[in-house]
């Protein structure tokens, strides 16, 4: 596993010690929420696109789609 080094100001620091245990865990587990909302937000825009233009020759599907999405919370 690659390993990154961040700058935080002295008063985030503190906050975030405050709040967790494992630091890496969380910035680890932020980017992969942050990671999963950019493809659910891309698959959002492309099934929107598929119904703009009309190519989607079946509506359950992407019901279900849009559904899904917008369960994930994003």
């Amino acid at each position: 596993m690659a390993k990154i080094s961040i700058s935080l100001p002295d008063d985030l620091l503190t906050f975030v010690d405050q709040k967790v245990e494992n630091r890496s865990a969380l910035v680890e587990s932020l980017l992969h929420q942050w990671k999963q909302h950019q493809e659910d937000q891309a698959l959002a825009e492309a099934c929107a696109l598929i119904d703009e233009l009309g190519l989607g020759g079946d509506d359950a599907w992407q019901s279900a789609a849009i559904t899904d999405w917008e369960a994930s919370g994003s």
